[in-house]
């Protein structure tokens, strides 16, 4: 076939396709879905004496890069927005909604329904209102998105001082209890909240203020020896959830990680990988599903020879599940599609 006929077109819908789903974000955010899944089965079912050794609590570190890893992902996308006019000026009702589902979703998932029955409603509202993960990214991105349609070309110099603010704060509000639990939830640990806004909010920040350079060595070397300098300066010792320096080297590996993705993702990009991370929000409901069934069957203190295969198979059932609800929502879509415009509906009365 000549190259000047079809191939060009061919070749600018791929280019456009790929640039559009940005692999190496969807790269990143999937092998942050794996280890995710990983993270949770081992926290769930390994022995009380194999967590107490030397290489879990080395494992246990690595793991909790996944959280920070999500914010920064979702702020970064967020920002990649910021550049396009249509972004800022159309749906930002619409995206404050689907954030609000978001958020919602995190507190069912994690709702105590069980503490019901025993009647501790106290209890209950108490562990229920804490943040997951998904009602901290819900919340942070929201702000975004605020800030975006709030101070416009003023966006990344309120972002910035929104990060700054975050970080200074979370030291401060660490241990403070005076407040209901619904709202203490989001400003430190105190309530058993997993991911409050201080400090997990500026992970998200971070991302959309990284977002400006492009993923590459030259340009996250400077962000990451910052990263480096700041821990040293203000002291590893000193690296509780709510510190700077916890932040800052957490950080660092994460924003090490970006040229990493994006140099294996035009390379090495496996399709399941790249498909969790497109998917990550049903792999992760599917994966605490799952994972709940096992623990509500009796399974606990398993051996790493028994943890690895459940891994295993809570992987592949993570995967099906997904695949067979996306499958699902494009089938329901289309139905919906072909009954809202039935074929010969919008030809010319004759």
């Amino acid at each position: 076939m000549p190259e000047g006929l079809a191939l060009p077109t061919a070749r600018a819908v791929a280019v456009s396709a790929r640039a559009s789903r940005l692999d190496w974000l969807d790269l990143y955010r999937g092998l942050a879905v794996l280890v995710m899944i990983e993270t949770h089965v081992a926290n769930t079912f390994l022995t009380a004496e194999l967590k107490a050794t030397e290489w879990f609590t080395t494992l246990t570190y690595f793991n909790g890069l996944v959280a920070p890893a999500f914010l920064f992902i979702a702020g970064y996308a967020q920002g990649l927005g910021l550049r396009k006019a249509q972004a800022r000026k159309a749906g930002v009702r619409r995206r404050l909604r689907r954030l609000a589902e978001i958020a919602a979703l995190g507190y069912l998932l994690h709702l105590p329904i069980a503490q019901a029955s025993a009647g501790d409603w106290a209890e209950m509202w108490r562990v229920g209102s804490g943040v997951d993960i998904l009602t901290c990214l819900a919340v942070s991105i929201g702000l975004l998105v605020m800030a975006e349609r709030l101070a416009g070309k003023w966006t990344p110099a309120v972002v910035g001082a929104l990060t700054a603010l975050v970080i200074l704060a979370a030291p401060q509000f660490a241990e403070w209890t005076g407040a209901p639990a619904v709202v203490l939830a989001f400003l430190n640990h105190t309530t058993g909240s997993l991911f409050p806004l201080l400090p997990w909010a500026a992970f998200g920040f971070a991302g959309f203020l990284v977002s400006s350079v492009r993923p590459a060595w030259q340009s996250v070397i400077g962000p990451v020896l910052g990263c480096a300098g700041a821990v040293f300066l203000l002291g590893r010792l000193h690296l509780t959830p709510a510190s700077p320096a916890f932040f800052f080297e957490r950080l660092g590996w994460i924003l090490c990680l970006v040229p990493v993705c994006a140099w294996l993702a035009p390379r090495v990009a496996p399709a399941g990988v790249l498909f969790a991370g497109r998917e990550s929000l049903v792999m992760y409901v599917a994966h605490l599903v799952l994972i709940a069934l096992c623990s509500g069957a009796g399974l606990s203190a398993l051996g790493l020879g028994a943890m690895l295969p459940l891994l295993a198979a809570t992987l592949a059932a993570t995967f099906a599940t997904t695949f067979l609800w996306r499958r699902a929502t494009v089938w329901l879509a289309d139905r919906a599609r072909r009954a809202m415009h039935p074929r010969g509906s919008l030809a010319p009365a004759g």
